[in-house]
């Protein structure tokens, strides 16, 4: 039997992954030069280190969304949204993962 919901943040679930999922999709269709411009603009975060691009993309991604109480983090399968007990991962393009990893640019020719 599936849980009901116990709070306000539990009814948010829905629009909160919602919008997620639509910035992800948004953010995967973009050139890796543009994905690098996005997450700067939207974050303000330099991205020197994992942890602080995994910060600047969850940033990137969250932009004007309400969180509803919902909190991000990163899991080795995707993007982690978790509320109390209650959490679910979203899977991310290829591109993302990329960012991510910190793979660099190709040379300029």
């Amino acid at each position: 039997m599936a849980d009901r919901p116990h709070d306000v943040a539990d009814l948010y679930l829905s629009p909160v992954v919602l919008a997620a999922d639509a910035r992800i999709e948004e953010l995967g269709r973009l050139s890796k030069d543009q994905l690098d411009y996005e997450v700067a603009l939207e974050s303000d975060t330099p991205d020197f280190t994992r942890h602080l691009r995994e910060e600047a993309l969850i940033r990137a991604i969250t932009y004007l969304i309400d969180r509803h109480g919902w909190e991000f983090s990163w899991d080795p399968r995707g993007l982690r949204l978790s509320h109390d007990a209650h959490t679910l991962v979203l899977g991310i393009p290829a591109l993302l993962v990329e960012y991510l990893e910190g793979n660099p640019k190709a040379p300029a020719s």
